[in-house]
């Protein structure tokens, strides 16, 4: 009986080790696909925040852009719309595109309101995106350099 007891108490670890590493491999094959999934085509309107550069703290350019921003995703492509506001100030707004700063593309601009919309592309909305920007203000002789994240909201 004693054997019995013994065979039957190591049959049950087994089995219970067993499935203890056939879940974890689930888990780790399963995992990748739970993550967010990509959003379906179309467009949307989007908050985000302009963080100082490698921060979580709001950048004072947050306040130059308004919210929230136009993404529309197409075919896996996610391009963002944004509104620059006090236009004239800000003389250079760049975005990181493989790995390179380079200049947000100008959409439109509206001189009454002193205001412009720029549009760029982002590969993964739910990573910060680098970007690079440059206020100038003449009457006080101001020239601010900003290494700044954006951070957008979820789709």
């Amino acid at each position: 009986m004693n054997m019995v007891m013994n065979r039957f108490e190591q049959f049950s670890f087994k089995k219970v080790f067993v499935a203890l590493i056939m879940t974890a491999l689930v888990f780790a094959l399963v995992a990748p696909f739970s993550a967010k999934a990509a959003a379906a085509d179309g467009t949307y309107n989007v908050d985000y925040t302009v963080l100082k550069d490698q921060t979580n703290e709001t950048s004072r350019l947050d306040s130059y852009l308004t919210k929230p921003a136009q993404v529309t995703v197409a075919n896996g492509k996610n391009v963002v719309r944004l509104t620059v506001k006090s236009s004239n100030l800000i003389t250079t707004f760049k975005v990181e595109q493989n790995g390179v700063l380079q200049d947000a593309t100008v959409v439109s601009t509206d001189t009454a309101s002193n205001t412009r919309v720029v549009e760029f592309e982002v590969a993964d909305l739910n990573a910060k995106v680098n970007a690079y920007a440059e206020i100038t203000i003449p009457v006080i002789g101001y020239t601010g350099k900003y290494d700044v994240q954006l951070q957008f909201d979820e789709i």
